[in-house]
């Protein structure tokens, strides 16, 4: 039986009353290493699409703006030290992230089990003990994933190759002309398949959040059994939230254009961190309706049903 995503979404919502400001608190912690490799990265100018749309902007207006030049420009950020500092901070980051989400997925699951609300130090470092377990985790799931695209990796790295071996303006003329015809059927090769195994894989860190002391080999297979037939349901759920970050990014954008930069950037952060709470929330109700293999009973709505129910 399919159940429409506002039931999880309900029970989400439900379980965070009374309590959104610790919520945001937990995620904003948990956002933290990455907003800071960010925050420094567009500080000191070494963000890579500032610095494309400036050389774009500068190139542009001297009309000298080429293949070419890109390629240059580009080659030059990869060999500087500022692109080795946002490599290093973005992995700082990457490396600390993981073990503060399950906390946030332990707390979450926490309050849709009715228990006591723990301050949000607590609720985000709370699973920290489970740093290499859960960057593990994140590694493995991201591998499997890889797998499932690797058809489409195969045939995207061949339709570079075969650009790059282009010897004469005619054969390079041939070969673009193959790479776009075929770029989108690529795109769908990889894309659908890396989909579905994320889906497949989607409740793994739930499962260790959950139940600590699991290897993450078992989590994996877990959320794999868990997930059967479920893959739709979650998809829409998470589908669900599209029209919310779209909104958002229109909200930002009249705020930009308007002048209001600052503004713009503190109105993304803060509704970033509510939606990935409430994102969050409701995956975690979806785990814990789910995560027995049984979908979750739903009360009946008309008399019909009820009568069906007794019978």
């Amino acid at each position: 039986m399919y159940y429409p995503s506002g039931y999880f979404k309900a029970k989400a919502r439900d379980a965070l009353k009374g309590c959104w400001q610790t919520a945001l608190l937990i995620a904003l912690i948990v956002n933290l290493p990455g907003l800071l490799a960010q925050g420094i990265s567009v500080f000191t100018g070494n963000d890579p699409m500032d610095r494309l749309q400036a050389v774009v902007i500068t190139y542009s207006r001297d009309g000298t703006l080429t293949q070419a030049v890109l390629m240059r420009e580009m080659e030059n950020y990869l060999t500087s030290s500022g692109f080795w500092m946002t490599v290093g901070l973005n992995l700082a980051a990457w490396l600390i992230t993981p073990c503060l989400a399950l906390g946030m997925y332990k707390w979450l699951m926490d309050r849709l089990r009715k228990a006591p609300v723990t301050d949000a130090v607590e609720g985000a470092f709370c699973r920290v003990r489970l740093f290499f377990r859960a960057i593990g985790l994140q590694l493995l799931v991201i591998l499997k994933i890889l797998l499932w695209m690797l058809p489409g990796i195969g045939l995207f790295i061949g339709l570079t190759f075969s650009l790059y071996r282009a010897q004469t303006a005619v054969a390079a003329d041939s070969a673009l002309r193959t790479v776009n015809a075929l770029t989108l059927p690529v795109i769908l090769v990889m894309a659908v398949p890396g989909a579905i195994a994320a889906l497949r894989y989607a409740m793994a860190e739930f499962i260790l959040a959950d139940e600590p002391e699991t290897k993450i080999t078992e989590c994996v297979r877990r959320s794999k059994e868990q997930m059967r037939d479920l893959k739709k349901m979650l998809f829409m759920l998470m589908v669900s939230f599209l029209i919310w970050y779209l909104l958002q990014l229109l909200v930002a954008s009249f705020l930009s254009s308007m002048g209001s930069g600052v503004v713009s950037l503190l109105f993304q952060m803060l509704t970033g961190l509510a939606l990935s709470v409430y994102m969050s929330g409701s995956e975690a109700a979806f785990y814990l309706e789910t995560r027995l293999g049984k979908i979750p009973k739903r009360e009946p709505e008309t008399a019909e049903e009820t009568k069906e129910a007794a019978e």
